[in-house]
């Protein structure tokens, strides 16, 4: 755990919490708040302690506790306070506060506590798609700013596919299965961000769907032979760094003329997409900004 970060810039503090810098700034003159390191003038460095700190009051402050009284609690109390807020029926901007609180925390149960009150309300749908998908959001753009350390991120994102295997596994496997087409699933080569296209998988089986899942890092090559053994494939992956944003229309071209025919699909997954001009005349392929708008085409 030695290269787990624990130093933070006013910056990180305000794109982890949500609070602006210059609140913080003013939190800390008029109420002592945090107490960070100063390197010179202009910069101060926060310690672990400090951004679990403003998450906690980041939290009691946006469901109605005032700052000046915040500010008068001990340690101890902000924690028990913040804790208090677990046991209550959840909303999602209150448990993506939680859910960052465990990811530093490196807090398993505190993860299986919100999961398991989410549960009482929720299926596993709405709380993958309305809590998950915009707290992974949040993890990676803190991770592309370096706010986040990728120990942060492979904790919480471990957890995360845990629970969609276990419902993957909690599925009634003796329906049967819808066989006019067969869905395979997989990642291309290097890439390796698993947990959209796992938990696609699990909406297609969710709909008897019969599916093949081959998971991360697949050569077009060895996609091949796997369309001659069945009557319709249909090839769904995803893009997030891999093929780069330059080359994603060259992947595309590949797909069409080794992947796409006899009726065979493919569906094209990736945020990039909507920045890029695609040609997408081709009548059997089809391409998605989110794991959401491809799920309504199901």
């Amino acid at each position: 755990m030695n290269n787990i970060k624990d130093s933070f810039t006013i910056n990180d503090l305000e794109n982890i919490s949500g609070i602006k810098a210059h609140t913080i700034r003013i939190w800390e003159k008029r109420y002592d708040l945090l107490q960070p390191e100063r390197l010179n003038r202009n910069v101060r460095l926060y310690n672990l302690e400090s951004l679990q700190k403003i998450l906690n009051v980041a939290l009691l402050n946006k469901h109605g506790i005032k700052i000046s009284k915040i500010a008068k609690l001990s340690e101890e109390e902000i924690i028990l306070k913040t804790r208090e807020f677990v046991n209550q029926a959840f909303k999602n901007d209150k448990a993506l506060v939680l859910l960052k609180l465990c990811m530093y925390n490196f807090d398993t149960s505190l993860f299986n506590e919100i999961y398991g009150e989410q549960l009482q309300t929720k299926t596993f749908s709405e709380i993958f798609l309305d809590l998950y998908v915009p707290f992974l959001e949040f993890v990676g753009l803190n991770w592309q700013t370096n706010s986040i350390n990728p120990a942060h991120e492979h904790f919480i994102s471990n957890l995360i596919y845990q629970k969609i295997q276990v419902n993957i596994e909690n599925l009634d496997w003796n329906t049967e299965k819808d066989t006019d087409a067969t869905y395979v699933i997989y990642l291309p080569e290097e890439e390796m961000h698993e947990i959209g296209i796992l938990y696609f998988n699990y909406e297609l089986l969710l709909r008897h769907k019969k599916t093949i899942y081959l998971g991360r890092s697949v050569p077009i090559s060895d996609l091949v032979s796997l369309q001659n053994q069945f009557k319709k494939v249909v090839w769904i992956s995803q893009f997030t760094v891999s093929p780069k944003s330059d080359h994603i229309e060259i992947y595309l071209e590949q797909v069409k003329e080794l992947l796409i025919g006899n009726g065979n699909e493919y569906w094209a997954i990736s945020y990039r997409l909507k920045d890029l001009k695609i040609n997408t005349d081709h009548n059997n392929l089809k391409t998605f900004t989110s794991i959401k708008d491809a799920i309504k085409s199901l």
